[in-house]
C-alpha cells in the first residue's frame, strides 16, 4: 500500500471541536476546561467577556459551542459573551448559559438567544447531553 502524499496528510487533518468557556470562577473553568477536553473538545476559556474579546482576534476558526455564567464581571452577562462570540464569527454559535438563577426572566432571555439554559449546581449527565446535542449542529 502506498504511502500517503503530504497533499493527502494535510486534507485528513480533523480538528476537535473548539467550545469556547467564560465564568469568573476559576474553579468552575478549570473544572469544565479538563470534563471537555476528556470528551474529546478543544477548549478556549476566559475569566470575563472583557478577557475573552482579548482572545477573540486570534480565532482561527468559529467555535462549535459557548458555555458562559450569566452573572460576569463589569456588570456583564453571558448574553454578552453570545452576542461578542457570534458578532465576531458572524455565525449564530450555539450555547449554554449557567446560572444559578431560575427566574422567568432568565429563561425568558436564554430562549430570546436561542440558547440552552443549565441551572447550577449543573449535574455532568445534563452538560454532556447538552454539550453532544449543540456542538454537533
Amino acid at each position: 500500500m502506498a504511502e500517503p502524499t503530504n497533499d493527502q496528510a494535510t486534507e485528513s487533518v480533523t480538528y476537535k471541536p473548539l467550545i469556547i468557556v467564560v465564568d469568573d470562577d476559576r474553579s468552575i473553568v478549570e473544572g469544565l476546561e479538563i470534563l471537555l477536553d476528556g470528551w474529546g473538545y478543544e477548549v478556549m476559556t476566559a475569566l470575563s467577556a472583557a478577557a475573552l474579546e482579548q482572545q477573540l482576534g486570534g480565532l482561527t476558526r468559529a467555535p462549535n459551542l459557548i458555555i458562559a455564567d450569566h452573572y460576569l464581571p463589569g456588570g456583564r452577562t453571558g448574553r454578552d459573551v453570545v452576542e461578542l462570540v457570534r458578532t465576531a464569527t458572524g455565525q449564530a454559535v450555539p450555547a449554554i448559559i449557567l446560572t444559578g438563577d431560575s427566574t422567568p426572566e432568565r429563561r425568558d432571555e436564554a430562549e430570546l438567544l436561542g440558547c440552552q439554559l443549565l441551572l447550577k449546581p449543573v449535574q455532568v449527565g445534563p452538560l454532556r447531553d447538552a454539550v453532544e446535542a449543540l456542538s454537533s449542529r
